[in-house]
């Protein structure tokens, strides 16, 4: 005995519309076996339709028992649901239900694109059998039109192919007859006639007596009841046992690529100025986030510079034995001053930041005599190395620096402040001339090898137009008093990119590490301006941003809007797709897809906007700032930020279409105007 294909047991269900039922079966029973052709006739309402849907797991009964193939799909979920209308049912509906942009041969390989995990043939193997279909069907030389360019028979046969791609055992075939000429009519028929000679179930809704009689028995409904049948077969076997569905795949890149492209780009060409004025919120606010990072890190780095240049990275560091010290304080060094083979010589090493470092040895209240003439008790004698002097941003009215071999050789050189060399030399070159300096009883000399320019900071360490500046090397061997050949103080140059500041803090943390409490340390510096100005500068790098974000949102809420009107647009083809076999997950991806493709069509495009607009932007100030030079900018982190700008505007605009989408009942869908 061969078993039951479709069989009902007092199935009742009824629509819901508002709040009243209307109830299209009423405790119905039927069986149909395994290799009939089987016809169900009834006028227009009575039911015939949704028993069609309920056969074919498109719609749950509610009440009675239906068995498709031996088992209950009342119990079934609807990933299982999906896999029987995939791989058990082949439908053939009297609208067709083709996709419209989409050609013959992808139209009959429409339900193989929602792959299980058990396989289920390899892409090449199915487009093999598709093409072989075609074949069989005479639709050989039509394999890449569209359904447009077809007739009503051809894009039934369409339709059947597609219904046979999964080698379904039952076809379900709604009205197939109905909206064909008699001719066609019975090709059509013969053809479902020759599928059920091959060993398949046909179930056929029609209105047509010649239809019904061609097959092997009729089923006729009234208002909900069967109310006659012909002879049936005997009757078919008992239910089957519990079913194992495999899960659906997530659906691979190359398929989503294939689908949702095309689709996306026929949404766009639907509605061109709609797509255009939807798209150009995200492409202004990719074209801003880009232009406002990167002009705001440049503009940023410029600054800073541009502060650089006035010593605002200088950095002072001072650090003196802690007088202060109890006895019952145990550090795990003492620290007496500082040492520069072991203390200063390392720190570029140890942190990167930092450029270059001079010691910095300084005495005070000395006299300078020339030629009879003196300024006494102001001016002080600075002991540096040939960093000291370009870390400071001292520059040269005349003459030549601290140079290398000047502290290899310890040279008695020296370089004196603008208003020293006024008040000694007044007119006469002070370049070559030997300068006295007294402290006490205390005398040496120096050859002056250059004059430095007026100093106009507020870091005016001994009145720099004062001083008297010496090799540190030379300074060491002056007879000066022992204290002040101890180094407690250093000066650094740091990176402009580095933050001052923290740079100071680490300093200062290393040392206290090393000598602990038995010195005192610290660091002084522009830090603070510098500080303020960046985090100005970030203040209004994230203002800017800000605004260019805000004109990503209302891109991403216009993409939102046309994917919404895309799926009022595609119900019939998403209950289409979930009819051969979607699931949720499919069609959810699917609409994913194609706004993350929207999104990145326009944001792509926003970025080519943005960095066309920021480079001329830098262009044009580079003809109104002189001391501005133009250059080439890419900034990796603006780049980065946009991109995953795109890719988050696409999820979240996907996102409520998708959810739209993904639960809409399938005959709601399939009967949308």
């Amino acid at each position: 005995m061969k078993p039951g294909a479709l069989t009902l047991e007092n199935v009742s269900f009824a629509y819901t519309l508002g709040e009243q039922k209307v109830r299209a079966l009423d405790g119905i029973s039927l069986d149909i076996s395994e290799g009939e052709m089987v016809a169900i006739q009834g006028p227009s309402g009575s039911g015939k339709s949704t028993l069609l849907y309920l056969l074919g797991c498109m719609l749950r009964p509610d009440s009675g028992v239906i068995r498709v193939l031996g088992h209950d799909i009342s119990h079934l979920s609807e990933v299982q649901l999906a896999y029987f209308r995939n791989r058990k049912l082949g439908f053939v509906f009297q609208q067709f239900h083709l996709l419209p942009g989409t050609d013959v041969l992808n139209n009959i390989l429409l339900p193989s694109l929602y792959p299980l995990e058990d396989g289920g043939g390899d892409g090449e193997a199915l487009r093999a059998r598709a093409l072989e279909l075609a074949t069989q069907l005479g639709l050989a030389s039509r394999i890449d039109h569209k359904p447009q360019e077809l007739s009503g028979g051809q894009q039934q046969r369409v339709a059947i192919a597609r219904a046979l791609i999964r080698d379904a055992p039952v076809i379900l075939a709604d009205e197939p007859t109905g909206n064909l000429d008699s001719k066609t009519s019975k090709e059509i028929l013969r053809l479902l006639r020759d599928l059920n000679k091959q060993g398949k179930t046909v179930v056929i809704i029609t209105h047509d007596s010649e239809v019904a009689e061609a097959c092997d028995r009729t089923i006729w409904i009234r208002d909900g009841k069967v109310v006659g049948q012909d002879s049936q077969k005997p009757a078919p076997a008992g239910p089957a046992g519990p079913i194992d569905v495999p899960q659906f795949s997530p659906l691979g890149l190359t398929t989503l690529l294939r689908e949702s492209m095309p689709r996306a780009w026929e949404n766009l060409l639907r509605n061109r100025l709609r797509s255009l004025l939807t798209m150009l919120g995200v492409v202004v606010g990719v074209a801003s986030i880009l232009s406002m990072l990167t002009l705001g890190t440049f503009t940023k780095e410029k600054i800073l510079a541009s502060y650089a240049t006035l010593g605002v990275n200088t950095l002072m560091f001072f650090a003196d034995p802690n007088y202060q010290l109890k006895a019952v304080d145990r550090p795990p060094n003492t620290f007496s001053s500082l040492d520069l083979e072991r203390d200063v010589a390392p720190l570029r090493k140890i942190f990167p930041e930092f450029r270059s470092i001079s010691p910095w040895y300084s005495s005070y209240r000395h006299s300078a005599i020339y030629g009879g003439r003196s300024v006494s008790e102001e001016v002080s004698v600075l002991g540096i190395s040939e960093h000291g002097m370009p870390i400071t941003r001292r520059e040269l009215a005349m003459g030549t620096g601290i140079l290398p071999y000047h502290i290899e050789n310890k040279s008695s050189v020296c370089v004196i402040g603008y208003g020293l060399a006024e008040k000694l030399f007044q007119r006469q070159n002070p370049l070559g001339e030997a300068l006295q300096v007294s402290v006490d009883e205390m005398t040496f000399s120096c050859v002056i090898v250059g004059v430095s320019r007026p100093v106009f900071t507020r870091q005016s360490w001994g009145k720099p137009d004062l001083q008297v500046i010496v090799p540190y090397t030379y300074f060491l061997t002056l007879p000066l008093y022992s204290y002040y050949r101890k180094l407690t103080d250093i000066v650094l140059e740091v990176d402009p990119a580095a933050d001052v500041e923290n740079a100071g803090k680490k300093l200062k943390a290393f040392f206290t590490k090393r000598y602990g409490n038995s010195g005192n340390f610290r660091a002084s510096s522009d830090s603070v301006l510098v500080a303020q100005m960046r985090r100005f500068l970030d203040l209004f790098t994230m203002l800017l941003v800000s605004i260019a974000a805000l004109s990503l949102i209302v891109g991403g809420m216009g993409i939102t809007n046309m994917m919404l009107v895309s799926v009022n647009e595609r119900l019939r083809e998403i209950g289409l797709r979930k009819a051969l076999g979607a699931s949720h997950s499919a069609i959810r991806q699917l609409f994913f897809a194609e706004a993350l493709f929207l999104c990145a069509l326009a944001g792509l495009f926003g970025i080519v906007v943005g960095f066309i607009g920021y480079q001329s932007l830098i262009f044009l100030g580079s003809k109104l700032i002189p001391d501005l030079e133009f250059q080439w900018v890419v900034n990796p982190v603006a780049l980065a930020v946009s991109f995953v700008a795109i890719v988050v505007t696409g999820v979240l605009s996907g996102l409520g279409p998708a959810v739209r989408a993904e639960r809409l009942q399938v005959i709601e869908a399939l009967r949308s105007e």
